[in-house]
């Protein structure tokens, strides 16, 4: 019996297609040619095609193979699919509950600055409903319920302008520990890139766009307060108001607007001074936020009275990988906070970007007592664009 080969023609030339297949691209000899063209999906049996379905665009186009069967692509998405069964490993090894929750939402978030998608539903025309920018609120309510470790790989969705590094949608994963705090978290995380990187590598290192970059536990913890003293020369509680940070952004020769608040300044001297200098050839751990960066965190104060929010971001390869909290379990505090956040918004942007919904259904969870725990989101999408060598998130996704 003949070997019978398909796949779509990408070339015809000298008695001889030139065929692609998920598996390969190999030239193949025919006996006969008439009735077949490029793009057109064929079997090969002893040398005679047979047609079995024509490429109908008036051009010929392969996009979507080209698009499909790109190399990178390929590549990334295997890395992916090693990546999310290696997640699940680790946390169903330590007895986690993996969780799915809704993704159609009455509060997609409450974060200042992104904008979700509303849905509009003709069943319930007077209802609002979002997709989630995270499964958070969610999650937090299975915390109040009696589950004590969790974690989710979940669709997110932010109304964000596509970059190398972002897309609207995207994959997060989040995970929490009931009875736990941001130190417990952090150890998670660095046994889990480390243990991804075994499983992917045989040892505790990466190599991402030509930099070797190093996972092994433990990972440096870099207090925010000491990496503005040490780049850029600022105490950030002695320039503690608008007007102080202000004259420091101007010293350091950042630009300074009028209506630039104390976080505006901070920004500048994070992202043009200080996120460059990271550690390029091995992942850190980024603690202790100022207070007005808390979101959803606990604050607490150093031995010298200062405050500081319980929170952490992870850098590999100069990439931001995710966002962890001492989790805040105050439903009054949160409450005001959620309110001051929106006012924030509506004071930046006015009403082109209008207040999202309290999340009365999360509040009132926290009501009933979430107990003190640590959580995290990491984005999923950047991690594997981490452990594949790629530059461009829209090659760890199929579409």
């Amino acid at each position: 019996m003949g070997t019978v080969i398909r796949g779509r023609v990408i070339q015809i030339k000298n008695e001889a297609f030139l065929l692609q297949n998920e598996a390969e691209t190999r030239s193949v000899k025919v006996k006969v040619s008439d009735g077949i063209s490029v793009g057109d999906l064929v079997e090969i049996k002893d040398g005679y095609p047979t047609l079995l379905t024509p490429n109908r665009t008036p051009t010929k186009t392969m996009k979507w193979m080209s698009e499909t069967l790109n190399p990178r692509r390929l590549h990334a998405t295997r890395i992916r699919h090693q990546v999310e069964s290696g997640i699940r490993e680790f946390f169903l090894s330590q007895g986690f509950h993996e969780t799915r929750t809704p993704l159609i939402v009455p509060c997609p978030g409450m974060e200042t600055h992104i904008r979700p998608f509303q849905v509009r539903s003709t069943a319930h025309p007077n209802t609002l409903a979002f997709l989630p920018t995270s499964p958070e609120f969610a999650m937090k309510r299975l915390l109040v319920g009696g589950l004590e470790k969790i974690f989710q790989l979940s669709s997110a969705f932010r109304d964000e302008p596509t970059s190398p590094t972002h897309q609207p949608e995207f994959t997060m994963l989040e995970w929490y520990r009931a009875y736990a705090d941001y130190e417990n978290i952090m150890h998670d995380t660095e046994r889990l890139f480390e243990f991804l990187a075994m499983k992917l590598f045989q040892k505790p290192t990466l190599t991402f766009q030509g930099q070797e970059i190093s996972v092994k536990t433990p990972w440096p913890r870099l207090k925010v307060r000491d990496l503005f003293q040490e780049y850029a020369g600022v105490d950030l509680v002695r320039h503690s108001t608008q007007a102080l940070l202000a004259n420091e952004s101007k010293r350091l020769g950042l630009p300074v607007n009028s209506e630039d608040t104390w976080d505006d300044l901070y920004f500048k001297i994070w992202l043009n001074l200080i996120e460059p200098k990271l550690p390029a050839n091995r992942a850190v751990f980024v603690t202790r936020y100022p207070t007005s960066q808390a979101a959803l965190a606990k604050i607490d104060e150093d031995s010298d009275g200062s405050r500081w929010a319980r929170r952490f971001e992870l850098y590999a390869g100069g990439v931001e990988l995710g966002n962890a909290f001492d989790e805040l379990t105050d439903p009054y505090e949160q409450r005001k906070r959620f309110i001051e956040d929106m006012e924030l918004r509506e004071k930046i942007y006015g009403p082109g970007f209008p207040k999202n919904p309290l999340d009365e259904g999360f509040l009132a969870a926290l009501e009933e007592g979430m107990p003190p725990s640590g959580g995290i989101a990491v984005g999923v999408d950047r991690m594997v664009m981490l452990f594949s060598n790629e530059a461009e998130i829209s090659y760890t996704r199929w579409l």
